[in-house]
């Protein structure tokens, strides 16, 4: 995948995480994408119906993704134990982050 593209599970995450903390203009954004930019799947592809399996252009602006990289960043170090452990929801929050990372804003 280009570096302008995320897969669904990474937008839903980004839509439930900012809608707790009423970033409504960005969950806007992101309903938007979902709605307006999947990839297309290859003809043959097995899980065409699939949302699960789709990938999106992000068309969001630097300050759009530092929060929502800020979110993700917050919630990873949220999961940590007191002695500093990562936790199985610390790697989730790691994976999510990573994602949002590899894109550029335009």
């Amino acid at each position: 995948m280009s570096t302008n593209t995320i897969n669904h599970i990474s937008i839903i995450e980004a839509i439930n995480e900012l809608t707790n903390i009423g970033e409504n203009k960005i969950v806007e954004k992101l309903e938007n994408i979902l709605k307006y930019n999947e990839i297309p799947k290859p003809g043959l592809h097995n899980h065409k119906d699939d949302k699960s399996t789709s990938y999106y252009k992000i068309d969001l602006s630097d300050d759009e993704l530092d929060e929502i990289r800020d979110v993700f960043l917050d919630l990873e170090v949220s999961t940590l134990t007191e002695d500093g452990e990562a936790t199985n929801k610390t790697q989730h929050y790691v994976t999510l982050l990573n994602n949002w990372l590899s894109i550029s804003g335009v």
